[in-house]
């Protein structure tokens, strides 16, 4: 699993982590699609990241709801990802559509 140099200290979790909650479009925080590794950390730490921090309906819906609104992780994806539809595309390859899909 190869690292950018400017990614090495916190890894592709790290970097996926950052690009949820940063929205950085450096291309040093997106994880080549040749590399299923780089692909599964840089998900676990933007869905980590997406767990951690959720968006206000999605708050309002745990506080006064059924926990069940907000934006899923799929749409948080897929929103980020607009304008990198190659990573997006080697992401779903993983399987990440035949997971069950999960709301805050």
């Amino acid at each position: 699993m190869s690292l950018p140099s400017r990614i090495a200290e916190f890894g592709w979790f790290g970097a996926g982590w950052a690009v949820f909650k940063g929205g950085t479009d450096d291309p040093d925080f997106y994880p080549p699609i040749d590399d299923s590794e780089a692909l599964r950390h840089w998900l676990a730490g933007f869905g980590a990241a997406w767990v951690e921090c959720p968006e206000g309906d999605a708050v309002e819906s745990i506080l006064n709801g059924d926990g069940m609104g907000g934006e899923s992780v799929e749409e948080a994806l897929v929103r980020t990802l607009e304008t990198r539809q190659d990573l997006l595309c080697a992401l779903w390859g993983l399987g990440l559509a035949k997971r069950p899909r999960v709301l805050h």
